[in-house]
């Protein structure tokens, strides 16, 4: 494909919804653009006040990870696509490379030239600059951020955040395009209109699946403005939007920052019509086709949604019982995508939490689970598979060889392992992480997430080759 336009999208997927829907925009129009990485930006957001930076461009990291499975693009050690950038903003005293800086500046020395689409803070960009500034003639930025130029500052959050770095880069000689705020504002939609205007492949599921679980309230009426998707609307149509060069004295917020008398930066002024730009959006993403890839499986127990004794006990490392749903979920689907399945061996707790986990998840009754269903078990398994459980199972059961190289046993307690096989078990939250005869799958063992496949056969190999007498309490 030729003549597609080079471009490295510098984003804080995790921060808001809207990166996803730009990132699944511009990988839905790969006829038109080459995307030459992702690039994680800093955030930090009230909302989410624990959650350090760091913490926050793992989410989005993983974030990224989920939305490139289903453009046919995998992402390991070997072959790269997602880079970490800066743990902090330059307006804190962040000064420090890492692989997303490294990775600008790699760019920047084997293109002639090629866009940053940045949809958060432009640190990363202002980082690599500060390391290397002869890049600033290889890279042309696009930006969403500032707002209505004649006001006296900015309140929006992708500038305010790192007002340091959006000095610098205005003091750079970079080529700099700003998409203000208050145009991309336009670019709204609501679960309901959403939903009916997206086919059925698996790109339009996940972002409906992510749009149903933003918050509808009287306030918003379900009402989201979708931002991000304004600056890679620009790069596939530049020509339907309205650019000005303007005096970059005009934009600098800062009295005691100076900049080149003669310096210059593009301001888009005018877009196109809002129905334009959704109606390209969503002509993109419907027409994907669903990529198939072998699905990864993950083992996990006792994660006891909704359970209030288990955090009054203090089993658990969280404060509150919605604290913990909360993290069990983040962590769940951090790992485990749409099409993975799960093996989950019991103690599920509160059913209805399986309407939010990714994955097909087949779960192996545990003793809350044998209390539930009593004397009618068909009649809970029926129930339990319309709310979206791929099977349940009464006792245990054997897993197919082909899983994990050899004959495994799953069960919930500890005591009905198997006798001719290494048994894969839960129910005991702790002195119990191995035994003679298997191993345990419970969260407190596994930071609250699921186990791989791959985990999962180093833990037996542990057991049958190199675990002594000494290893087993």
């Amino acid at each position: 494909m030729k003549n597609r336009t080079k471009v490295l999208i510098d984003s804080d997927i995790a921060n808001e919804i809207d990166d996803q829907f730009a990132l699944a925009y511009a990988f839905s129009c790969q006829d038109k653009l080459d995307i030459l990485g992702i690039t994680i930006a800093p955030f930090r957001v009230s909302w989410q006040k624990n959650l350090s930076i760091r913490d926050g461009m793992i989410d989005s990291k993983n974030d990224a990870y989920r939305l490139l499975r289903f453009f046919g693009i995998k992402h390991d050690s070997n072959n790269p696509f997602v880079y970490l950038g800066c743990e902090g903003f330059l307006s804190e005293g962040y000064n420090s490379t890492n692989p997303a800086v490294e990775k600008i500046i790699q760019l920047a020395h084997e293109n002639k030239s090629f866009y940053i689409c940045c949809l958060g803070t432009l640190t990363n960009i202002a980082m690599a600059l500060r390391i290397e500034p002869s890049i600033a003639s290889k890279i042309k930025v696009v930006w969403l951020g500032t707002d209505n130029v004649l006001l006296d500052k900015f309140e929006d959050t992708n500038y305010k955040k790192d007002i340091q770095a959006f000095n610098e880069i205005l003091a750079s000689k970079i080529d700099l395009t700003i998409f203000p705020t208050y145009l991309a504002r336009t670019f709204v939609t609501s679960t309901y209109e959403f939903s009916q205007n997206v086919k059925g492949n698996h790109v339009a599921k996940y972002l409906t699946s992510i749009m149903n679980n933003f918050i509808f309230t009287e306030e918003n009426l379900g009402i989201k403005t979708i931002y991000d998707i304004g600056p890679v609307a620009y790069l596939l149509h530049k020509d339907k939007f309205e650019v000005k060069k303007i005096d970059a004295h005009i934009i600098l917020k800062s009295k005691d920052m100076k900049i080149d008398d003669a310096r210059k930066v593009n301001y888009i002024i005018s877009i196109p019509k809002h129905s334009f730009v959704w109606c390209d959006f969503l002509k993109a993403i419907n027409s994907n086709k669903d990529y198939y890839f072998k699905p990864d499986i993950f083992f996990i127990s006792d994660t006891h949604f909704n359970h209030e004794r288990k955090v009054r006990l203090k089993q658990v490392p969280f404060k509150t019982v919605e604290e913990m749903n909360k993290e069990l979920v983040k962590r769940w689907n951090n790992k485990v995508g749409p099409n993975d399945i799960v093996y989950h061996l019991g103690d599920f707790g509160d059913y209805d939490f399986v309407k939010k986990l990714n994955g097909k998840i087949h779960l192996i009754c545990g003793n809350y689970e044998e209390k539930d269903y009593g004397k009618n078990f068909e009649e809970f398994r029926k129930k339990l598979i319309k709310l979206g459980f791929a099977d349940v199972i009464k006792n245990g059961v054997y897993l197919d060889k082909k899983v994990l190289g050899e004959k495994v046993y799953l069960t919930h307690k500890p005591s009905n392992h198997a006798k001719d096989c290494l048994t894969i078990f839960g129910h005991v939250h702790d002195l119990a992480l191995v035994k003679k005869f298997g191993f345990n799958v419970c969260v407190t063992y596994h930071y609250f997430s699921p186990i791989s496949q791959k985990t999962a056969k180093k833990y037996l190999n542990f057991v049958k080759n190199f675990a002594d007498g000494e290893v087993f309490i």
